[in-house]
C-alpha cells in the first residue's frame, strides 16, 4: 500500500512541490481508474475490536487536463452485525451506539435480506475491484485511508491487489500537505485565508494543527454534505472534494509551500 504521505517523505525528501504533485496526478490519470472507497464500521477500535458494516466504492475515469470525473461503476453493500456486536448493544456506553448514530446503519440488528455476511462482502469487493478498471489497475482514493485500509485488510485477511497492492491516495493527506500549506502561504499577504483557517479550526487528531477533516473542508469547498457518513454518499462527497482540491492546487501552482509542508511533517512525525 502506497499512501501519499509516505511517498512524499521517501521519494522527495520533504520537497515535493506543487508541480511535481500535479505531474504525479497527471501520470496516474493515464494509467489508473480512480476508485473512491469508504467503509463504515461499528467503531474506531480497529479490526480486532470492530467489524465492517458497509463497504462502498465509486469508479471513475479521470481527465486530469479538464479535471473531471466520469462515473461508470459502483459497489455498495451493507453488512449484518455479528452476535458479539449485538451483545454490545445492551451497553449504552459502548462506542457502537455512536457509530450507528453517524453511519446511517439503522436498527437492522435483525435478519434483513439487504444486509450480508461480512466475509462474503469483503470477498465480493475484492472481485469487484479486480474488474473495476478492465485493463487498468484501480487507484484507491479515500479520506483517512489508513483507517479504511486497516479495516478492509484486517477484516478480510488479505491485501487489496494482485501481484502487488493497489496504490492509494489519501485526500486527508493531500489537505494536510497541500491545501493547508497553500492557505498558510496565501495568509502571508491576505488575512482572508488566515480567517478561513481560524474558522476551520484545529484538531487533536491533527496534532493540534489545522484540521484535515472532510466534515470541515467539504463545506468550505461548497459541497453538499447531506447523508454524510453513509458509505456511498461519502465516496461521492470525497470525489467532489477531490475535484475542488485539484482546482485549488492548480490555481496556486506557482506558490512555494515547502516551508509549511516541512513544518506540518515535523509535527506529525
Amino acid at each position: 500500500m502506497i499512501i501519499l504521505f509516505e511517498k512524499f517523505l521517501n521519494e522527495h525528501k520533504l520537497h515535493k512541490n506543487i508541480y511535481q504533485f500535479l505531474d504525479y496526478l497527471n501520470n496516474l490519470s493515464k494509467n489508473k481508474v480512480f476508485v473512491f472507497v469508504d467503509t463504515e464500521t461499528t467503531g474506531l477500535g480497529g479490526p480486532k475490536k470492530q467489524q465492517l458494516t458497509q463497504i462502498s466504492a465509486v469508479a471513475y475515469n479521470y481527465d486530469f487536463q479538464q479535471n473531471t470525473l466520469d462515473e461508470f461503476g459502483t459497489f455498495n453493500k451493507k453488512i449484518k452485525i455479528s452476535s458479539d456486536m449485538k451483545g454490545r448493544l445492551v451497553n449504552p456506553k459502548d462506542d457502537i451506539y455512536r457509530a450507528f448514530k453517524f453511519n446511517h446503519y439503522g436498527n437492522k440488528i435483525k435478519e434483513d435480506p439487504k444486509y450480508y455476511d461480512e466475509q462474503d462482502i469483503v470477498n465480493e469487493f475484492h472481485n469487484w475491484l479486480a474488474h473495476s478498471g478492465y485493463y487498468l489497475d484501480p487507484l484507491l482514493i479515500m479520506q483517512n485511508a489508513s483507517f479504511d485500509m486497516n479495516m478492509l485488510i484486517g477484516r478480510g485477511g488479505k491485501k487489496l491487489g494482485h501481484a502487488k497492492p493497489y496504490e492509494v491516495l489519501d485526500t486527508k493527506q493531500i489537505i494536510q500537505l497541500f491545501i493547508i500549506p497553500i492557505m498558510e502561504k496565501l495568509s502571508e499577504t491576505d488575512d482572508k485565508y488566515k480567517e478561513i483557517l481560524n474558522n476551520i479550526g484545529s484538531s487533536s487528531r491533527d496534532y493540534g494543527l489545522t484540521t484535515s477533516s472532510m466534515g470541515k473542508w467539504g463545506p468550505f469547498f461548497g459541497i453538499n454534505m447531506s447523508g454524510y457518513h453513509d458509505g456511498l454518499t461519502d465516496c461521492r462527497i470525497t470525489s467532489q472534494m477531490f475535484i475542488k482540491i485539484v482546482d485549488f492546487i492548480k490555481e496556486n501552482s506557482d506558490l512555494n509551500i515547502a516551508k509549511y509542508q516541512v513544518e506540518r511533517i515535523k509535527k506529525q512525525k
